[in-house]
């Protein structure tokens, strides 16, 4: 194991040569125990503080398994039904053109609803990001798209404002028969939870995920006080680093708003994967992990994870990514093998070194 773990460490630190990485944590798992950590560089670099396995970091879209994962308590311990289409539950819904009444909860989590990938509406609404972007060239793509943004963004007070916004929204597939990856519609599902539930989305994944698992350093859009250990985010730019804001976007949580730490991460990982774990049943996992989304060949999406077979096994894996932030996680259930990396610079290609690692564990 000893020579497999020296390879290991090889790979990543010639990963870090190759890329311009602030700070880097990653966390293996295997057999439902830690089995090797490694932190690099710096959360803060201005005051050097160094990366650590319990520095709270955005893991972004990773935060949509949370979601997934909270669909199926609700479905487990409610009348709710993923295969329900979505006006059964939210009369308000409609899209402005497609077959939108057949759009179930289970669409919009496997990315088949028939949305757009282009949206942009959820990702604005986190005030620094859009401050930021709107003065660099590489984003105006997007104002332009959106040439009403602003007036838009003024008039989103909750998710279902959000929800009723895809009034606006063609359909460029019917419902079920293609694939494109739909970050805003995450919000709906979490519209639909709240009205179910009667709990908002941030209480019910809090108290049936986080707390039962003991993430004790995972939190939802924390504040600065939320722990001492905090990252910061950087873009490379002219040969320096350059500190970006912080993301922070209250209505978008549930698309991308966790922040979590490797350890707690760590946690999680070796949660989904046993059998005995008391969060949503094996059945609901299977669910979870099935194939559902066909996007190429060995390749897919479940709910709220992207599914691929590698050599007769079945990797589990989804990627973070947004200005400052990249993050990745990827399982192999059936050899109850996991790893989680948490970076605080944008673009980082975590997909190349995950699949690296794996192909040292699993050659």
């Amino acid at each position: 194991m000893q020579e497999t773990l020296n390879k290991v460490e090889q790979v990543i630190e010639n990963f870090i040569n190759e890329h311009k990485i602030p700070g880097l944590s990653l966390h293996i798992v295997s057999d439902g125990e830690s089995i090797f950590t490694f932190d690099y560089g710096y959360s803060n670099i201005e005051l050097k503080k160094h990366m650590q396995q319990d520095t709270v970091s955005s893991i972004m879209s990773i935060s949509k398994s949370f979601t997934a994962i909270a669909m199926l308590h609700l479905e487990e311990n409610t009348d709710f039904n993923l295969e329900t289409p979505i006006i059964e539950y939210l009369p308000y819904f409609s899209t402005k053109s497609g077959r939108y009444n057949k759009i179930t909860s289970k669409h919009i989590l496997s990315h088949t609803a028939g949305f757009p990938d282009n949206i942009w509406l959820v990702t604005l609404l986190d005030n620094g990001l859009y401050k930021f972007a709107k003065n660099l060239p590489e984003y105006q793509f997007i104002f332009k798209q959106c040439p009403n943004i602003e007036d838009t963004i003024t008039e989103i007070k909750s998710r279902e404002d959000i929800t009723k916004y895809f009034s606006n929204i063609d359909l460029p597939y019917e419902p079920g028969e293609g694939w494109l990856y739909c970050t805003d519609a995450y919000v709906i599902l979490a519209d639909v939870l709240e009205k179910i539930s009667g709990l908002t989305w941030e209480e019910y994944v809090t108290e049936n995920i986080i707390k039962p698992l003991n993430m004790n350093n995972t939190y939802i859009n924390p504040s600065k006080g939320s722990s001492q250990n905090m990252n910061e985010y950087y873009l490379y730019s002219k040969n320096d680093f350059i500190k970006i804001p912080t993301p922070n976007n209250q209505l978008g949580a549930p698309v991308g708003f966790i922040y979590s730490t490797a350890n707690d991460m760590a946690k999680y990982l070796i949660a989904i994967m046993r059998s005995e774990q008391k969060i949503i049943s094996q059945s609901s996992r299977s669910k979870m992990f099935s194939m559902i989304a066909q996007r190429e060949p060995r390749l897919s999406y479940g709910l709220g994870w992207k599914i691929k077979n590698l050599r007769d096994s079945k990797v589990v894996e989804h990627a973070g990514g947004y200005p400052g932030v990249s993050s990745f996680a990827t399982m192999i259930p059936a050899k109850t093998f996991g790893l989680v990396m948490l970076c605080n610079i944008g673009d980082a290609p975590l997909q190349i070194l995950s699949d690296n690692i794996i192909d040292i564990f699993y050659p």
